[in-house]
């Protein structure tokens, strides 16, 4: 008698399905029947069609209490055959062979769990199988499409969506702002206002003048904060300054009483200046026009356009460009606009530090070489206010006054060291009558970080003359300092809080507000890096208590003052960290840079994810603080080029098309001779132009010609820093300062 045929696999117990006891027993009425001797390999078409069915409440997750299952081990995941019989086959043997089938259950590690449902299954109870693939073999055999489904062993979750796959618009802004009503309000009355196409690169006059007569945008206008507590924080939040017993204190800590006479102060505080005046070469390129600038001297560089009139749409200019030059002759080190001033008036803090001959002879023999990680010594330096004059433009709107040359109208003098870094505080105040008083004109806080590592806080007025004032400040309003490390940034929390990254990469905050103690005290100090922190920023006036760091290590982190060291989330680590970052309002985002010589955003929702916002000719020396009031950036590098873009299109979708625009092009030369500060020449009437936002990976098998290769400038052609105008009406206003000294203002609204 021949042997049967057996499968050369393995063998294990498989799970069947019956409606019959006694069948899955081996027991049958008519066991010398053909049908039972040869059972088929295929199901039969009835428990197909119960697979078929109960497959689409199969959930891989959710089990069945009254179902019996089976914890299967790894032998159970492969597909097994089951095992053919032959008609020599007697029927004691076939109930032999049946019973070893009922015994391999016992092998399992499960004592009440059978492989054999004894009961009919409905619908409603969900099939076991032995793996995903045995799962899909089944659903396909009876007609089921599984292509389009995955299959529910194989789901994963991440706990977002993936920004990659294709998501629907709502999805998008949710994933993208938050499903809070104040978060998508925000970035609805954004988009309505500046996603359209006449904005896609600078502000225009239109949209800024325009003033939705609707109330559909409740938390709109304020950036998704609540109206009331931005007025209240305008208003109420500013009485400690008019208090009469801490006001009074603040005020009298400061002593900036000292007149100083001019000689006195620009020899020993400001840069020498040259003997000569600076080469300005600017206008049409087939027809550039030679000025010459000296030392504090303003030059409208509208006159090279004379020739060149503006088109019949512009109502504002009666010429092609219009703005001013200003000669400093040293690298700027820092500009910043005055908030809160809707008068005709704007006032432009710069700042210039003396150069090394006029530091060593303050300076002693022992002292050692330079170093951001310590205190330098205290060298004399001036912050400056120039005020320059604006006209009607529009209904809300003003453009610069090219009538009224600006002007030097305060020259604070200290001697704390290099002036590194000043923030204005950006909390708008409300206009009190008291504010005018004594003949003085409140300007604002000022915040500063010093050579000597400190944080000082000058309350800066002016007379109500016109005369240029010459003050040294010996005191300032507020002072603090960490004694084991340096401040090397700030940034403004409310009226009455500031934040200060220092060289071990600990943040600390302080209170301005006076106490009795003779040296301030932090209320917040905890490391968030390793090392030296090179960026801080808040999310104000949205979420004041997220803040965002960058640090010497290469790290970018988002965390919270509440608890900084759970709450925090940090994108893809960078080798060279950016040495600036701001948080714009309207793209509910962090705004930064790389060293891939890319403009990138970061929204708050989606941190990991880092956004192209343009591509830059050069490597990114300098940044714009984001404005309040559009969406537009502005980033400056180190071949002299500015390029402005706006990346809300490309936030609210991505596949939009990304465009830019160079506002200018500064090149500089140092001539022959060294008395003279150089040459200077810009370029100007760039096209707005589309570029492409994808990186040249370093792996790519066909590198394109010079594309790891870096063109080194000279500093002077750098550009060293940028600024928005924080004021509504002057919210158009950029200004840009050169390493040759040079500080050029334009109104950018179209």
């Amino acid at each position: 008698m021949s042997s049967a045929r057996r499968s050369g696999r393995l063998k294990g117990p498989r799970t069947t399905y019956t409606i019959d006891a006694f069948e899955s027993a081996g027991i049958s009425d008519d066991s010398g029947s053909e049908e039972q001797q040869k059972p088929s390999k295929k199901r039969s078409q009835s428990q197909l069609n119960e697979a078929s069915a109960s497959d689409d409440d199969f959930k891989a997750e959710e089990m069945d209490d009254n179902d019996d299952h089976d914890e299967d081990d790894e032998d159970d995941e492969e597909e097994e055959e089951e095992e053919v019989y032959t008609e020599e086959d007697s029927p004691q043997r076939l109930s032999a062979k049946a019973s070893r089938k009922s015994s391999g259950l016992k092998r399992r590690d499960v004592d009440d769990s059978f492989a054999v449902s004894t009961t009919p299954r409905t619908s409603r109870e969900n099939p076991q199988y032995s793996s995903p693939r045995s799962q899909q073999k089944v659903l396909e055999s009876s007609g089921v499409n599984t292509k389009n489904k995955s299959l529910a062993a194989e789901t994963r979750s991440r706990g977002c969506n993936d920004i990659k796959e294709n998501e629907s618009k709502p999805m998008h802004y949710i994933s993208t702002f938050g499903d809070d009503t104040r978060d998508l309000l925000a970035a609805v009355y954004a988009r309505d206002r500046w996603a359209r196409g006449i904005d896609t690169c600078l502000p225009t006059r239109y949209t800024l003048d325009h003033q939705s007569s609707l109330n559909d945008y409740e938390f709109g206008p304020t950036w998704g904060a609540d109206p009331q507590d931005v007025e209240q924080e305008r208003t109420a939040g500013w009485d400690w300054y008019y208090d009469a017993a801490v006001g009074r204190r603040f005020h009298r800590a400061q002593e900036s009483n000292i007149k100083l006479k001019e000689a006195e102060a620009r020899q020993k505080y400001l840069p020498q200046a040259k003997k000569r005046k600076h080469t300005i070469l600017l206008g049409p390129a087939s027809d550039q026009k030679s000025f010459s600038l000296g030392y504090h001297e303003s030059l409208n560089f509208g006159r090279a356009w004379v020739d060149f009139k503006a088109q019949k749409s512009d109502r504002v200019n009666a010429n092609v460009r219009e703005g001013w030059l200003i000669n400093f002759e040293h690298k700027v080190q820092c500009l910043a606009w005055a908030p809160g001033q809707d008068g005709l008036s704007q006032y432009l803090a710069v700042v210039t530090p003396i150069g090394p001959a006029q530091k060593g002879s303050h300076s002693s023999q022992d002292e050692e070489g330079f170093s951001s990680f310590r205190e330098m010594p205290s060298y004399p330096c001036a912050l400056q206010l120039w005020e320059f004059k604006g006209e009607p433009a529009g209904p809300i709107t003003r453009t610069l006054d090219m009538q009224t040359s600006p002007r030097l109208r305060l020259l604070l003098c200290t001697e704390w060291g290099d002036l590194r870094r000043i923030a204005w505080c950006p909390t708008d105040r409300a206009k009190r009558a008291t504010d005018d008083n004594d003949g003085t004109k409140n300007i604002g806080l000022l915040a500063g970080i010093w050579g000597d590592g400190k944080l000082r806080v000058l309350d800066v007025k002016l007379s109500s003359g016109g005369a240029t004032e010459f003050v040294a400040v010996r005191k300032p309003a507020f002072e603090a300092k960490i004694p084991s490390s340096v401040s090397t940034c700030m940034t403004w929390l409310s009226p009455t809080d500031i934040a200060v990254g220092c060289s071990d990469g600990f943040v600390a905050i302080w209170s301005i507000l006076p106490i009795d103690d003779l040296e301030a005290v932090p209320y917040f100090h905890k490391p968030i890096h390793a090392s030296y922190v090179l960026s801080i920023t808040s999310a104000y006036p949205t979420n004041p208590h997220l803040l965002v760091t960058t640090s010497i290590d290469g790290e970018t982190r988002l965390w919270s003052m509440v608890d900084p060291e759970s709450d925090n989330a940090a994108p893809v680590r960078q080798r060279q960290a950016p040495g600036q970052i701001s948080y714009s309002p309207i793209l509910q985002a962090v705004c930064t840079y790389d060293e891939n010589d890319f403009g990138r955003y970061m929204p708050l929702r989606r941190f990991f994810a880092t956004h192209s916002a343009g591509r830059m000719p050069s490597s990114v020396t300098s940044m714009a603080p984001c404005s309040f009031f559009h969406p537009s950036l502005l980033f400056g590098t180190a071949s002299g080029e500015v390029v402005a873009a706006n990346p809300l299109r490309r936030l609210l979708y991505s596949k939009e098309q990304h465009w830019q625009q160079t506002w200018f092009s500064h090149d500089w030369s140092p001539g022959t001779d060294k008395n003279r500060s150089g040459a200077s020449r810009f370029f100007d009437g760039f096209r707005a132009e589309t570029q492409s936002l994808a990186r040249n990976l370093s792996g790519d098998k066909r590198p394109q010609i010079g594309s790891y290769l870096t063109t080194i400038h000279d500093e002077q052609t750098h550009v060293t820093a940028l600024a928005w105008n924080p004021n509504r009406a002057t919210a158009g206003w950029a200004c840009a300062g050169m390493g040759c000294g040079i500080v050029r203002v334009e109104d950018l609204a179209i």
